[in-house]
């Protein structure tokens, strides 16, 4: 069976590994599918009681990753490590080069925006703004122990200073090591809300928070919540830019869950093929290709009224449709949009349709990768009103159209003899 390697001990990581793990209970115990390594023995724990993960602690160079791959027989790997862990990133993809095995990045969102904090490149850059904005001031770290050696360079740091860090003994011995007084580490295991946050700064005294990123997973609005009610000023450590592992460049979680499963060849359970009236329903479709034009056809066909937006359409596009002709636009989805299709040429393009349909609450199919709308579009085998849609869930598209195909062949006969048999019931 092919084998999944996975690299992190994130939120992210552990859910991939929960979906995972339940289509992999019955595996070979000696050589389960999926592997995790994690940092630390900590991180390990948190995952090991998963079934069928073999699950490895300790840090290791990109040459200790290739081996490892080779070893195990990996198939493909997946990067699940925090948004700031670069050179845990670099090492991975140095790894999967060197072994040419499939590589996916997924990576938590960040913040769309930087309002109302101050926005450090680094933490060195966030120790120096201490001094020279803040020079007295009390100071909330959130952004992990290793980090804390850079803010011993802030003035008076050992009285200024608080420090968040996770509860290990390794942990609070390099903060002892570094001069931090035990009075001024908090040590805890989150997550935290943001009664506690604000309960944080407040008993400590604090009036400026240093973050890093770390998105919805991380708690990211529940400090900024927290800070603006404390009335603490908030400065934020920017997220590194590299490559394939910097901002906006990673996958979620559903498309990871999603990559994983075609990869392994593993099942999934069955989609709730909820049944739609469009008719005169307003959807809006981003795109004017190939696949726009047979989606395009398909809500058509079921009565709804579409609108299309994309530089270029084919010349065969529908003319029932309504076209702009012109980059797709946010105010594209206004005017009681009730259901969403990104089809375009551009993962760019249909990447910000799905998230401004999102933030809309309007269901959105993406036709480049499935797990990141929150509809998969089905395959529609029709007669009349009489309807059925095919769907494997985006795992195979192949297959779904084999079986439409199959079903077409057969469905308007089937129909015709149903329809027979109710008007001769009738007539009786």
């Amino acid at each position: 069976m092919p084998r999944l390697l996975l690299f992190g001990g994130t939120t992210e990581a552990r859910e991939i590994l929960e979906r995972l793990a339940r289509h992999v209970q019955h595996a070979d115990a000696a050589r389960p599918p999926l592997v995790c390594c994690v940092a630390t023995e900590y991180g390990a724990e948190l995952v090991r009681a998963l079934p069928g993960v073999d699950v490895r602690a300790g840090r290791m160079d990109a040459e200790g990753m290739a081996m490892l791959i080779r070893e195990e027989g990996i198939s493909c790997v997946i990067d699940a490590t925090h948004p700031y862990a670069v050179e845990v990133s670099k090492n991975v993809r140095d790894a999967c080069e060197r072994t040419g095995v499939s590589l996916l990045r997924v990576l938590r969102a960040g913040l769309q925006t930087h309002e109302g904090v101050t926005v450090a490149g680094s933490c060195r850059e966030a120790a120096e703004l201490l001094d020279k904005r803040w020079g007295t001031a009390r100071i909330l770290l959130t952004v992990g122990s290793k980090e804390l050696p850079e803010f011993t360079a802030v003035r008076g740091y050992r009285e200024r200073v608080f420090a968040r860090v996770l509860p290990t003994p390794e942990v609070l011995r390099a903060c002892g090591e570094l001069g931090f007084d035990p009075a001024h580490i908090i040590a805890m295991q989150g997550p935290f809300s943001r009664a506690m946050n604000r309960a944080m700064l407040e008993d400590t005294g604090a009036s400026v928070l240093v973050t890093k990123d770390g998105g919805a997973a991380g708690g990211m609005q529940a400090k900024l919540d927290a800070a603006r009610e404390a009335g603490a000023e908030v400065i934020l450590v920017a997220r590194p830019e590299d490559g394939p592992g910097g901002p906006g460049q990673g996958h979620t979680v559903e498309e990871g869950v999603l990559w994983a499963r075609r990869m392994l060849g593993l099942t999934r359970p069955p989609l709730f093929p909820l049944l739609l009236d469009l008719e005169g329903c307003r959807t809006l479709v981003a795109g004017g290709g190939n696949v726009a034009l047979r989606r395009t056809a398909t809500l058509l066909r079921c009565g709804a009224r579409v609108r299309a937006v994309s530089p270029v359409f084919r010349d065969d596009f529908p003319r029932e449709a309504e076209r702009l002709q012109r980059p797709f636009e946010p105010g594209d989805l206004d005017g009681g949009v009730t259901l969403a299709v990104a089809a375009s040429d551009d993962r760019e393009v249909n990447r910000c349709v799905a998230q401004e349909a999102r933030a809309r609450g309007i269901p959105v199919s993406v036709a480049d990768a499935a797990a990141e709308g929150s509809f998969y579009f089905p395959a529609l085998v029709a007669s009349g009103e009489a309807a059925v849609s095919v769907s494997t869930a985006g795992l195979s598209c192949s297959m779904t159209r084999r079986l439409a195909d199959r079903l077409r062949a057969v469905w308007e006969g089937w129909v015709a003899e149903e329809r027979a048999l109710r008007e001769a019931s009738d007539e009786a």
